[in-house]
């Protein structure tokens, strides 16, 4: 039974960077489970999958708009320092939530932190970086209708 549009599919999997770092894998995270067509994680990996069968093995090399989106300078916000509530000083890189009663929390990288303002990049941490997937295909349901 081969992977068509709207399966229901199980795969083992490893996601690695260029630099050879491994981000993700079933093996510490389980097998995942999506549906063709209608996952958002990974968008170019549905249409990868199509024509797969359960068994099958693949290298799957995905650009950054299919992987985790490309990097947008519109996503770095730009705030005064005093904006921020918190003891821990402010350091390029590090994580950080942010709460608004305005709207739900977002957690954040600081892109950059001076005297003055911080950058706040809201990007995915992987915007901008092509991914290869290692898949194996362990089971397939096919869409009812």
């Amino acid at each position: 039974m081969h992977i068509e549009w709207g399966s229901l599919v199980r795969l083992d999997y490893d996601v690695i960077l260029d630099s050879g770092n491994q981000i993700d894998s079933s093996e510490a995270n389980g097998p995942l489970q999506l549906r063709v067509g209608e996952w958002d994680a990974l968008p170019g990996l549905g249409e990868k999958l199509v024509g797969l069968r359960e068994g099958d093995e693949r290298l799957i090399r995905l650009t950054p708009s299919e992987a985790f989106g490309d990097w947008d300078a519109n996503a770095v916000l730009t705030v005064r320092e005093s904006w921020l509530v918190g003891d821990t000083p402010l350091r390029d890189g590090m994580s950080v939530r942010i709460e608004s009663p305005a709207g739900p929390a977002a957690v954040c990288r600081v892109y950059r932190a001076d005297e003055c303002q911080v950058l706040l990049d809201f990007n995915h941490p992987y915007a901008g970086e092509p991914v290869t997937l290692f898949i194996r295909v362990l089971g397939v349901v096919l869409p009812v209708g």
